[in-house]
């Protein structure tokens, strides 16, 4: 089946003036802010930002190439390749981009990417404007980051990009979409429902694309009620990532021809001519997975959530690694010094982790036996 590449095959030569932003564009642009653009685009926005076809070029030629092209253990190694194809096609190759930021703090626990993408379309006084946020990298910060949505009700990520979508609003006329894949369709969501009542009528879309959801009471918000009708939402088969927390119905699946977790890289995702191709709901596995683990977290309270995460990161940070890349160079060495580390936590918090875990493995016995999925999971009576 297609995927987002051959889609640029198809595509690349009809600029954005005879065919508007669609999804598929919207998670290519996603999928490019993966890539690290440090020096290559400006940091700050800019009227006349550099274009695509200048950025390929600039990262082509970079010195260090080939460490800005390394995305790391868990994006895929075809972001580049897609990249350069997308900056060499017409549709793609004049798009405009400032506004950089990459921001790791590891004290507030934050890891933050976001580019502008300004489009501009013949007659058209305003281009419009995309903001991309970028989501969970490689870096062990940014899974700690995901993991705290689970006890608090804001994470840094989420305020910066309220943040960013208000300067690049206050910068940048015309109409805007935002975009984001992973945390990044999180914090999409997260900005344009926090964002003024002046900048939500000034929303085309926003797309989520596999994001993680919220609490259940953060969709009867009116500040949520007021985009609702703007946010796609779009989920592979049996998404995982995505399913985490509440989300509200009407999201679109996607088919996708990987495996599990693996599902959540938007390279397997199958594409038609102007849209993804649509199954009609995620998979009997995935909804048992999500109903579990949100489960699993609703029932730990809240202090306990904390205290599991906290420890879970504390273990994994003994081995001074920054990144899964690094955690998963020496494999055998990190295991050595995560349970030494482990070893080292006191009982009471080695308590309340085997106490988590415990229920986790009472509610997915539970899920399994009331939703007879046995059969479906691969499990033998």
């Amino acid at each position: 089946m297609s995927n987002i590449i051959d889609y640029i095959g198809w595509r690349g030569d009809i600029d954005f003036c005879a065919s508007p932003l669609n999804e598929i564009d919207a998670v290519i642009l996603c999928q490019i802010t993966y890539l690290n653009f440090e020096g290559i685009i400006p940091s700050e926005f800019c009227k006349k930002g550099v274009t695509l076809k200048q950025i390929a070029q600039r990262f082509s030629a970079s010195p260090d190439v080939e460490d800005r092209s390394d995305t790391g253990a868990l994006i895929n190694r075809e972001t580049v390749d897609l990249f350069i194809k997308a900056a060499n096609s017409t549709r793609f190759g004049n798009i405009e981009a400032s506004g950089f930021v990459n921001k790791i703090d590891l004290q507030k626990e934050e890891q933050f990417a976001a580019l502008a993408f300004r489009i501009r379309k013949a007659g058209k006084r305003n281009p419009s404007v995309c903001i991309v946020y970028r989501g969970t990298d490689d870096t062990i910060v940014g899974w700690k980051e995901d993991f705290n949505l689970g006890y608090k009700e804001t994470v840094p990520a989420q305020q910066d990009a309220l943040e960013y979508l208000e300067k690049a609003a206050s910068f940048f006329g015309g109409r805007i979409s935002i975009a984001g894949h992973s945390k990044g369709g999180n914090l999409a969501i997260y900005s344009a429902a926090n964002a003024s009542p002046k900048i939500q009528n000034r929303l085309l879309l926003v797309y989520n694309n596999d994001g993680p959801g919220f609490s259940e009471g953060f969709f009867k918000t009116d500040k949520y009620l007021a985009i609702r009708e703007k946010v796609r939402s779009y989920f592979p088969q049996l998404s995982i990532v995505g399913m985490l927390f509440c989300h509200d119905t009407g999201y679109t699946t996607v088919e996708s021809d990987n495996e599990g977790l693996y599902q959540h890289d938007p390279f397997s995702w199958h594409t038609e001519a102007l849209s993804f191709v649509k199954k009609e709901d995620t998979t009997e596995q995935s909804k048992f997975i999500a109903s579990t683990v949100n489960q699993w977290i609703q029932e730990i309270p809240q202090e306990e959530r904390e205290v599991f995460i906290e420890a879970i990161f504390s273990v994994l940070n003994s081995t001074n690694a920054k990144t899964n890349t690094e955690l998963s160079s020496n494999v055998f060495s990190s295991a050595k010094t995560m349970f030494k580390s482990y070893s080292k936590l006191s009982p009471q918090t080695r308590a309340t982790i085997g106490k988590v875990l415990q229920l986790l493995f009472k509610v997915s016995v539970s899920n399994i036996e009331s939703t007879g999925l046995s059969a479906a999971l691969g499990f033998k009576d």
